[in-house]
């Protein structure tokens, strides 16, 4: 069968095989496929053996070349065939002996090319296997008839393609050889560097034409003996020289050495390197190595010398052993070494504490790198300095400028230190004034805290977690009473009232605790005992929980408790005015003094914003139910009307404010007034009082919106104690469809009549209450039927950021469109504006409908 493993083809597999096809291209490029007498002696020679009229060796890369061919001269393009068309390629995939006495016959190949034309009939091939072990190729005979092939053929086959084998490798050795000889002598010409080998058992010395010329030698005048050399060395250097040649030739050793020769035009500098071959019993016999002119060099060199002992810097180099091969005079100072001492010697063993110190990891990864490195490091006695270091890595070892910055240092660590200082020094300054800010922020946000359970979750923000890790306040009495909202006994009991702490999960745990652990003023420590005395308690370390048999009795309290101790805590009293108002806990607060002297402050400023949040609270309470009882519940209704009024009072201030709303019926008219006191609290709701009783007395009197804000107007300062008020009159009468309307510097009234947009009415206002006497106009416009009319304070239509325009469009659009009964339109209204809880100012709001004709 010819199937193919992994179903490749044979072209296919060969490529497979990286290595094969590269030892294949190896032999090509030696000149296999070159005409030569060698492998057409081999093919001629198995022809004449085997009786074959065909002899082929097929060289098996990408395609197939054919080396040499014996009865036949294919052309150079013959010679080149793909894979798949050669039974060679059979041979190779095989790798043995391949014979086919009939190849028509033989379904292995009688479908190959060389086949069915006929030039192949029989066919025997043996590998060509190369000393590495990789299959090149084939050697093959065949022939146009069928025979048979004996295991004879097989073996005289064999040898002759160990024989071809051979001649191929020696072919590409010399083919390489040729090569590399070219490519030294290229190297060697552009270096303008001359070759030398010396036999030393027989004085034979060869030197090339370059080193001929450059020791002043002609060919013919050259003897090839050592003695030429010796007489052209500078007398000076000679013995230097001779013994160096004789320790390198002793030892078997490396030769580097550099010398003067003397020329018919002058002396110059030559650098020599070469290298001993032995003969097996370990006996010199060869001297090889080269030499060129580096008379420029060596100048180059002095003169650097020359500038490198002029330099401030002290400079030294060492070669690749790590050996001294220069130093100025300046690095002698620091190292405290003469150069005579150093030259040769070893950097590592002159200097043993450089080992495994900076110096030789920079030193090293400079070499390593190629790059060069710059650092600073302190070398111990003797040297016992600082160094600042530059090292370049060369060709020929490294070169390292340094000098001693021991001074700097010193003068840089002062300097360090004083920075360090300075930024201690700036860090509690800054420690300070963060304390005075944050009691100067605390004290604003406390001061803006009109409710006590506010000023409690501020004092919790401002503490927590810059100053502790929990904060716990305890009230007693009325205190406790007024943020828990609910009446408690008189007993001496401290109730907790705010809890707080940085952890999530253990704020589940300290709301448990807050409720479920009595704490008392007769308690002799704690919460309760820093309330009776009115003394701070400090508990800097915390070994055991306090015990009380009440708090033990239950297990979840017990536990709890083991889960929230703290390692420390603080307790501080709440007093304010010469009133105990409760204490409050931080446990582990920072332990400076400082912070604790701060939990101080700011429970004090805490405790004045709490007292004045309780006071304000009971203002509230007094003013709101003042103010509830100077309003109307209600507003007379008259047949055919319908009127809602609300009233919010503000959320900021003293709540109590002077907006208020009036109703009086007169004869078969409905007057309606909507006014707005200057000012909170007690004494606006009691202006607001006088003034409503003032305006329904005139009402009852008869005079009209525009006559009542004229006499109001005229006797306010004799009848009021009054700054400033606006007012708007309105009287509707029913029957006519008619509102007659005044105002004194109060918003317009705004009517949404069936089926049309909301309007406002074009009122014009007169001056407020209270600033100047003045007349004022009426404006009488008819109410259409199931028309809705609004009556409103600037509450209503006026917040902080946004301007009156806004707010009046804003009421405007709640309206749009709207078929609701007034108490509806009053709620959608506040509700659209945002004030059904309440807003900044107070609201007052009058929603009239005149309702269609049964």
């Amino acid at each position: 069968m010819t199937a193919q493993p992994d179903e490749l083809s044979f072209g296919d597999e060969l490529l497979a095989d990286p290595a094969r096809v590269a030892a294949v291209r190896r032999v090509l490029m030696g000149g296999a496929t070159a005409a030569g007498a060698g492998l057409d002696r081999l093919t001629r020679l198995a022809a004449e053996l085997l009786d074959a009229s065909h002899a082929q060796v097929s060289l098996l890369a990408e395609e197939q070349v054919v080396a040499s061919i014996f009865g036949s001269s294919p052309s150079d393009a013959e010679r080149v065939g793909p894979l798949e068309a050669s039974l060679c390629t059979v041979t190779v995939r095989l790798g043995a002996p391949f014979s086919v006495p009939d190849a028509r016959e033989d379904p292995r190949v009688r479908d190959l090319p060389p086949v069915t034309s006929g030039a192949v009939r029989s066919y025997l091939g043996v590998p060509l296997v190369a000393t590495t072990g990789l299959t090149l190729g084939a050697f093959c005979v065949y022939d146009a008839k069928a025979r048979s092939w004996s295991a004879r053929d097989v073996g005289v086959l064999s040898a002759l393609a160990e024989s071809t084998v051979a001649e191929l490798e020696l072919r590409a050795v010399s083919a390489e050889m040729s090569t590399k000889a070219t490519q030294l002598e290229l190297t060697l010409s552009a270096a303008d560097t001359g070759s030398f080998d010396w036999d030393l058992l027989n004085d034979d010395l060869r030197w090339d034409d370059r080193l001929v010329d450059l020791f002043d030698y002609e060919r013919d005048t050259f003897s090839g003996r050592i003695a030429d050399f010796t007489a052209r060395l500078h007398p000076d250097d000679r013995d230097r020289v001779t013994e160096a040649l004789k320790r390198t030739i002793d030892t078997a050793g490396d030769l580097s050495v550099e010398y003067r020769i003397v020329r018919s035009d002058g002396v110059r500098w030559v650098q020599a390197r070469g290298r001993v071959l032995t003969d097996p019993d370990g006996r010199a016999v060869r001297l090889l190595g080269v030499a060129h002119d580096s008379t420029e060099l060596r100048e180059a060199r002095d003169r650097v010398a020359r500038v490198l002992e002029s330099m401030t810097d002290a400079f030294y180099s060492v070669d690749r052993d790590w050996r001294f091969t220069f130093l100025n005079a300046e690095a002698e100072k620091l190292l405290g070494r003469s150069a005579g001492d150093l030259l040769g010697t070893v950097l590592w063993e002159e200097f043993p504490a450089a080992v495994d110190s900076d110096f030789e990891k920079a030193y090293r990864g400079a070499i390593e790198s190629g790059r060069p490195t710059s650092f600073e490091a302190y070398y111990p006695p003797p040297l016992d300095g600082w160094f600042e270091v530059r090292a370049w890595p060369g060709p020929d070892g490294l070169s390292v400028y340094f000098r001693e910055v021991t001074g700097r240092r010193r003068a840089q660590s002062d300097r360090e230190q004083a920075i360090v200082e300075r930024e201690q020094a700036y860090a509690a300054a800054e420690s300070a004034n963060a304390r005075l800010s944050l009691l100067a922020d605390a004290s604003h946000l406390l001061a803006q805290s009109l409710e006590p359970e506010q000023v409690l979750q501020r004092l919790s923000d401002v503490i927590l977690p810059a100053l502790g890790r929990c904060v716990v306040v305890g009230l007693v009495g009325e205190a406790a009473g007024e943020v828990l909202r609910r009446d408690l006994p008189s007993d001496d009991q401290v109730h907790v009232v705010h809890a707080s702490h940085v952890s999530p999960e253990l704020q589940t745990v300290l709301d448990r605790l807050a409720t479920s652990v009595t704490r008392r003023t007769s308690d002799g420590f704690g919460v309760g005992a820093v309330v009776r005395t009115g003394e701070p308690e400090w508990l800097p370390a915390i070994t055991d929980l306090p015990r009380r048999q009440a708090d033990l009795s239950d297990p979840q309290v017990v536990h709890d408790l083991k889960a929230i101790q703290p390692a420390a805590a603080l307790t501080v009293p709440l007093v304010s005015r010469g009133r105990q108002l409760g204490a409050v806990t931080v446990a582990d607060p920072a332990p400076d003094s400082v912070d604790r002297a701060l939990i101080a402050d700011l429970a004090a400023r805490a405790a004045v914003a709490l007292d004045n949040a309780l006071l304000y609270r009971a203002e509230r309470r007094t003013g709101l139910t003042l103010q509830h009882s100077l309003l109307p519940g209600q507003v007379p209704q008259l047949p055919g009307i319908e009127v809602a009024v609300r009233y919010r009072p503000g959320a900021t201030g003293a709540f109590v404010g002077g907006d208020w709303y009036q109703g009086v019926v007169v004869g078969d008219d409905l007057v309606l007034a909507m006014g707005d006191v200057m000012g909170h609290g007690m004494r606006s709701a009691a202006r607001m009082g006088q003034l409503r009783a003032i305006v329904a007395t005139l009402a009852l009197e008869g005079h009209g919106p525009g006559a009542l804000l004229d006499r109001l107007a005229a006797s306010s300062e004799s009848l009021l104690d009054l700054e400033l008020a606006t007012l708007l009159v309105a009287s509707y009468s029913p029957y006519r469809r008619s509102l007659t309307v005044a105002s004194a510097g109060h918003p317009p009234p705004l009517m949404a009549p069936l089926g049309q947009a909301p309007a406002y009415l074009d009122v014009e206002p007169g001056p407020p209450i209270g600033s100047l006497p003045g007349e004022y106009a009426e404006t009488v416009v008819e109410v259409p039927e199931g028309a809705t009319l609004v009556l409103y304070t600037d509450g209503l239509v006026e917040q902080r950021g946004d301007s009156l325009a806004s707010g009046l469009e804003a009421l405007r659009q709640a309206l749009d469109d709207l078929r609701l009964p007034p108490e509806a339109v009053a709620d959608h209204i506040l509700e659209s504006l945002g004030r059904a809880e309440g807003a900044a100012d107070d609201v007052a709001l009058l929603v009239l409908s005149h309702l269609p004709d049964a």
